[in-house]
């Protein structure tokens, strides 16, 4: 009995949550619902197969792979990426800083690392006393921006999505740990 309650407080004290994803093919949202967060800052993991593996489209972009967003995942957020670029494929870092785009400003985003299929990814992202970082592994990105999210009513987990204006031939699997 005295085991039995020792691994119900340790299991109760575990905080993370796996969720798989499915992006159908011709699809770009997997349909998984909106995970609120009550903090800035969340870890997590990946591992990657052999849906990550597709044709490099005409009109190239960046695929969320998770992170979070702050009231909206167009105005304050920080992510883990992935693309396609000739036969390999690249994680990368993207943000969004009081509404400016990435694609506006290109310091918000950059390469981390490119990816082996069936290796696991872990790291940190979020914001954490006046930036926003990503860490992959061994590798680290941070940028300064104070705490632009005043206003903000809630903090949303960034689910698997086929960005760019282009789909894929096939459904795009992901399970990612969040903690």
């Amino acid at each position: 009995m005295k085991y039995l309650l020792i691994i119900l407080i340790l299991t109760s004290c575990v905080n993370s949550k796996t969720i798989h994803y499915t992006v159908k093919a011709g699809e770009h949202s997997s349909g998984v619902k909106v995970n609120v967060l009550k903090k800035d800052v969340i870890s997590y993991s990946f591992t990657t197969d052999s849906s990550w593996v597709w044709d490099v489209p005409q009109l190239n972009g960046f695929s969320k792979v998770t992170g979070i967003a702050w009231n909206s995942n167009h105005q304050n957020s920080v992510r883990v990426v992935y693309m396609r670029l000739d036969t390999i494929g690249v994680l990368a870092y993207y943000y969004y800083l009081n509404g400016v785009s990435p694609q506006q400003n290109h310091v918000q985003k950059g390469i981390l690392d490119t990816i082996t299929i069936g290796h696991t990814y872990a790291g940190r992202l979020g914001w954490d006393n006046g930036f926003y970082f990503i860490t992959l592994n061994d590798k680290q990105h941070s940028m300064k921006v104070g705490y632009p999210f005043s206003d903000v009513t809630v903090k949303t987990l960034q689910n698997l999505y086929v960005g760019g204006t282009y789909t894929i031939d096939h459904d795009w699997t992901s399970k990612v740990t969040i903690k």
